[in-house]
C-alpha cells in the first residue's frame, strides 16, 4: 500500500499522542508514588546547556515546561491538519494547570484530527502553506510544509516532554516513546 497523507500525518500525530498520554500517565502515577505535587512535574524544564538553572537562561534560550511542551504538541499537530486542510485556526491557551487538562488537550486533539477526510489531506499537500514568525514569513506546499515543519515541530516537544519525564525521574522506556512498535523490536 502506497504511502499517503493521511497516515503520514494524522497517523503519526495521533500515535504519539497516544504515547504521549501513556507517558503523562506513568507520570501521575509517579508523582503520587513520590509524593510530589503534580505542579512539580508540569513545571518541570531541562536546563539550558552551560546555564545551570533553565530560568536563567536568555529568553532565546529559555526551555519550555512539561506542561507546555505537551500543549505544543497537542496544538502544533492540531494547527499543522488544519493548514493542509485550509481550516482557519488559532492555538488554544497554553492554561493546563493538571494533568487531568493536559489529557484533555490530547484527547479533544486526537478526536480532531480522526476527524479530518483523507481526502482533504491529500489535495492540502498541492496548497501552498505560509508560516508567519519573528523573522517574516515562509512559505511551501502542503508536502514540503509536513516533512520539513510540521512533523520534525511535533517530535521536537514528544521527544522533550519524554526527556523532561525521564529527568525528573519517571521510568520511562523507549517502548514508552514508540508505543506498539516497540514490541516488534
Amino acid at each position: 500500500m502506497p504511502l499517503n497523507a493521511y497516515d503520514s500525518s494524522v497517523g503519526v500525530f495521533v500515535r504519539g499522542l497516544t504515547n504521549l498520554k501513556m507517558q503523562l500517565k506513568k507520570a501521575e502515577d509517579h508523582a503520587a508514588a513520590a509524593g510530589i505535587g503534580e505542579a512539580a512535574l508540569l513545571d518541570a524544564q531541562l536546563a539550558a546547556e552551560g546555564r545551570g538553572v533553565a530560568n536563567s537562561a536568555p529568553n532565546d534560550l529559555h526551555m519550555y515546561t512539561l506542561a507546555t511542551h505537551v500543549h505544543w504538541a497537542a496544538e502544533g499537530a492540531k494547527l499543522a491538519i488544519a493548514q493542509l486542510v485550509g481550516a482557519p485556526a488559532a492555538p488554544a491557551a497554553n492554561d493546563a494547570k493538571s494533568f487531568a487538562d493536559l489529557h484533555q488537550r490530547v484527547d479533544a486533539t486526537i478526536a480532531y484530527l480522526r476527524g479530518v477526510a483523507p481526502s482533504d489531506l491529500e489535495a492540502g499537500l498541492e496548497r501552498t502553506i505560509v508560516i508567519e514568525h519573528r523573522r517574516g514569513s515562509t512559505s511551501a506546499s502542503g508536502g514540503q510544509f509536513l516533512i520539513a515543519f510540521a512533523i520534525p515541530h511535533f517530535f521536537y516537544h514528544v521527544t522533550t516532554a519524554y526527556g523532561i519525564l525521564r529527568n525528573q525521574g519517571v521510568q520511562l522506556t523507549m517502548g514508552d516513546f514508540l508505543g506498539n512498535w516497540a514490541q516488534s523490536i
